[in-house]
């Protein structure tokens, strides 16, 4: 596709993006919307170690948790701004990923998965019990909106109603998906993929592995924390439990059913999972069990994922043509 189509597509697209709320006045669909463009968000940010760089990252869920409780108490202790706690809460999970990456990005093979797991376990039981910080079990509520902006000569934008809320997640998920793409397909995006191919042959060239995988890792977790900093303003209430191993176990089967180490990828899956999830709701605790049916069956039959699949599927109708 030449570079003319590609702008028209994008054009058109982010004029759909634009009109939804003026088509759709349902609270309840505009809701699902804005969920999904915050799990596009996690879902990126988990792709981007995973999918680049090869690093199977099972704390993702914990640094969205982080990134959701610092903004969430720097909002509500501090009397912080949304526009303030949101970056501030950004750079300490971030910094957090930084110094847990360290370590835990020196270990090698299934090491590093059950290094992160135990991370996330470990942080997820310091949410859970640190009652006068977090709230504990109780967690934290009355969190407030993103405060209003106001604009010289256009008025005063608020955040009170979905379809602002609508606005703003989709603004953000543009900005995610344009750092992103702009490091993937930077000369560090290289180094990440040669990392992921074979990190041994990587170095051996003389790249420093450890350095950009800790960069990559980082940056990772901030997109991540950004994530949860959104969710906690928006649902105005936080639990324990959105630090839980089972959102990084959420966020993992977004990106395996829309297509590993692609863009488009995880923001099919981040659609398809909270509109799956709506409808399985009544199921409570037992959608983790269709949840994992879903994995084990897009592994075996769709092993790059939706995305993967069609483009399987031109290769061989392209191949046909050929013949």
């Amino acid at each position: 596709m030449d570079k003319k189509r590609k702008a028209l597509c994008l054009g058109v697209l982010i004029l759909i993006i634009l009109i939804i709320p003026l088509f759709i006045k349902d609270e309840y669909y505009l809701h699902i919307l804005v969920m999904s463009g915050i799990w596009i968000i996690s879902a990126l940010s988990l792709n981007l170690i995973l999918g680049y760089a090869g690093q199977l990252n099972l704390a993702q869920g914990t640094f969205f948790g982080i990134g959701a409780y610092a903004t969430g108490l720097l909002m509500q202790k501090m009397g912080l701004s949304f526009w303030a706690a949101l970056p501030l809460g950004c750079l300490l999970t971030a910094t957090i990923g930084f110094v847990t990456g360290l370590p835990t990005l020196r270990t090698r093979g299934h090491y590093f998965p059950i290094a992160t797991m135990c991370l996330g376990i470990a942080i997820y039981y310091v949410i859970a019990r640190w009652d006068d910080v977090t709230g504990g079990a109780r967690g934290l509520f009355g969190l407030p909106r993103p405060d209003p902006i106001v604009i010289p000569f256009l008025g005063t934008i608020s955040f009170e109603s979905t379809a602002s809320c609508y606005y703003l997640v989709s603004f953000l998920v543009f900005i995610t998906i344009v750092v992103i793409h702009r490091l993937i397909t930077s000369l560090s995006g290289k180094r990440l993929i040669a990392i992921r191919g074979n990190e041994d042959l990587a170095q051996a060239l003389g790249i420093n592995t450890m350095r950009d995988k800790v960069i990559c890792f980082t940056i990772s977790t901030f997109f991540a924390g950004l994530a949860g900093g959104v969710f906690a303003s928006y649902m105005g209430s936080l639990m324990a439990e959105n630090a839980h191993f089972v959102t990084s176990f959420e966020m993992l089967l977004n990106v395996m059913i829309g297509g590993v180490g692609t863009i488009i990828g995880p923001i099919i899956g981040a659609i398809f999972l909270p509109l799956l999830s709506e409808e399985l709701h009544f199921l409570g605790g037992w959608r983790l069990v269709v949840y994992g049916l879903i994995l084990i069956l897009t592994i075996r039959f769709l092993p790059f994922g939706i995305v993967g699949g069609i483009r399987t599927a031109l290769a061989k109708r392209h191949d046909k043509r050929g013949v």
